[in-house]
């Protein structure tokens, strides 16, 4: 096939986001042009806690190892109501060769060590003190005019992604409305270096002592910091509270005569938006908190833009290749917007727990503060963030429904992401060992559970062209090795039993981990029926 010209992708912001998003374009072979208006990386922690899934997206862009080394995994999450544990959220310590389920690392170190990737790729053009004055589009692409200290500029290109944060210069330029709340209560964080002898895992408290009628989140750090986040209240000043004074007084209330340092400090209020559209003129995508913010507690900022340049990577690189219709990226908006109107439903949720304003919010939030001290059944309604998972996309033309006959308890649900599990490979003759996740990132995937063995021939065939040029991998499943066959080894039916999987059993699984299409008795007319479906997305997406 021959492919296209690829103009560059324009990104505005040079962020975790924004890098991650010109990895991941790397990564299917499309070149971009990175600005950012300054030349330094974050200070201090800011994003802390990072999902697996967002590790998942790094490992595949070769970010991951340092991450691992110099963060802190954890799967264990306390919560206090004054000094006395309430209960504990386990998720379950991995094994080994899985992700963390989250780990704890300073955003400027994930940006440092994202940026010394994007120094090893070539298709990667980053531009520092470049700063984006102005917009314009038509039906070929887009130009924006960029501010430098070599003078101005423009820049062209098909598509700009907007990854410049919550002041995004792109929403302005655009005049978007940013619709939300701002939540009254002022908080403040230190990340403070002490030796504090209690295992490295988050801590979260009602009502501490040392900070009565408001909330305390502990987080470790790597070398020896902790992040300590107060609520201080709607009516403080963030000025007098942080003083040197006040800030000694709060860290020696809760570490003693320990010796420590405070090694950045930020006050900050919340804040909940959501831009109606993370698509305009069909050109400009937004991505992160230029799109929507969130309260910081479960987890839900990062990981969840990381979670949109995954989504939206694949379906760029697709179209700019030629390989399905534009309306492929109509998707994003269908998909992301309703990934992070759930994130905002939850984090809304939860701030009305920790900061009640109202006298029925706070009613409510001390009864079950009360009860949850001696009536343990109270305790499921003590809410300190519901941590970050993968949204399920449910309603997009990107997947083909279930038949109504198929039952699939316990595996996981249409559109959501396949989970991780090692399996055993053979390829070319040789029995490997890996992870499912690792089959992911690339292209299309289908785990063809086999029934009988002498049909894969047939089966092979009549895919041969069923999708159209969009990469495809097919991986029989088999309980024994077949000769001739590059297939996954499942001889205990660990992953039959994990997705509910039958002899003849079909999953599709997209780019970005999420299940396509899964069918009981399968054929290949069901991966030939859906690329088909994909070449006239242009109709689905419209109706």
């Amino acid at each position: 096939m021959n492919l296209p010209a690829i103009q560059p992708v324009l990104i505005v912001g040079a962020g975790p986001t924004g890098m991650t998003a010109a990895l991941d374009l790397a990564h299917y072979g499309i070149p971009s042009i990175v600005l950012d208006d300054d030349n330094e990386l974050s200070a201090g922690s800011r994003a802390i806690a990072y999902h697996q899934s967002a590790l998942a997206v790094w490992e595949k862009l070769g970010a991951v190892e340092p991450m691992l080394k110099l963060g802190i995994a954890w799967w264990v999450r306390h919560t206090y109501r004054g000094e006395r544990e309430l209960y504990v959220q386990d998720f379950g310590q991995p094994s080994p060769g899985y992700l963390p389920r989250y780990i704890n690392l300073p955003q400027k170190d994930v940006e440092r060590f994202l940026l010394e990737r994007i120094m090893a790729t070539a298709l990667i053009d980053m531009r520092w003190e470049h700063r984006v004055s102005d917009f314009a589009h038509n039906a070929a692409g887009v130009t924006l005019t960029v501010e430098t200290p070599q003078g101005r500029q423009y820049l062209s290109g098909q598509y700009v992604l907007a990854c410049d944060g919550a002041r995004s210069s792109m929403r302005k330029l655009l005049d978007l409305h940013f619709p939300g709340q701002t939540f009254n209560d002022y908080f403040l964080i230190a990340d403070v270096r002490a030796d504090l002898h209690f295992p490295p895992e988050p801590r979260f408290f009602f009502d501490h002592p040392t900070n009565p009628g408001h909330t305390i989140l502990i987080h470790p750090q790597p070398a020896g910091i902790w992040r300590i986040d107060w609520q201080i209240g709607s009516s403080a000043s963030p000025e007098m509270e942080s003083t040197p004074e006040k800030m000694d007084k709060r860290i020696r209330a809760l570490i003693g005569d320990t010796p420590y340092e405070v090694v950045w400090l930020s006050t900050y209020r919340f804040h909940q938006r959501l831009l109606a559209e993370f698509e305009q003129h069909g050109r400009v995508f937004f991505v992160g908190d230029s799109a929507h913010l969130v309260a910081p507690f479960g987890a839900r900022g990062l990981n969840s833009a990381i979670q949109d340049v995954e989504n939206l990577a694949w379906k760029l690189a697709y179209v700019l290749k030629g390989l399905l219709p534009q309306a492929l990226l109509e998707t994003y908006q269908l998909e992301r917007w309703a990934a992070q109107a759930e994130n905002q439903r939850v984090t809304r949720t939860t701030m009305r727990f920790m900061a009640p304003d109202t006298f029925w919010l706070r009613l409510r939030h001390n009864a079950i503060l009360w009860l949850s001290g001696f009536f343990a059944p109270a305790r499921k309604w003590v809410d300190s963030g519901k941590m970050s998972i993968p949204f399920v996309y449910q309603d997009t033309p990107l997947n083909i429904p279930d038949r109504q006959a198929e039952n699939w308890r316990p595996a996981p649900a249409l559109g959501a992401k396949l989970p991780d599990l090692p399996i055993s490979s053979m390829h070319a003759g040789q029995l490997q060992s890996g992870f499912l996740r690792q089959l992911f990132g690339s292209g299309f995937v289908a785990l063809y559970f086999v029934e009988n063995p002498a049909r894969l021939d047939n089966f092979f065939v009549q895919l041969a062209s069923s999708s159209n040029g969009v990469p495809l991998k097919v991986y029989p499943v088999m309980m024994t090795a077949v000769d001739g066959f590059d297939a996954i080894l499942d001889p205990q039916e660990k992953l039959a039993l994990a997705l509910a999987a039958q002899p003849g059993t079909l999953y599709l699984v997209r780019p970005d981990g999420h299940i396509a299409l899964r069918r009981r008795k399968a054929a290949a007319s069901d991966l030939i029926d859906y690329f088909e479906k994909l070449g006239r997305l242009k109709n689905e997406v419209s109706n």
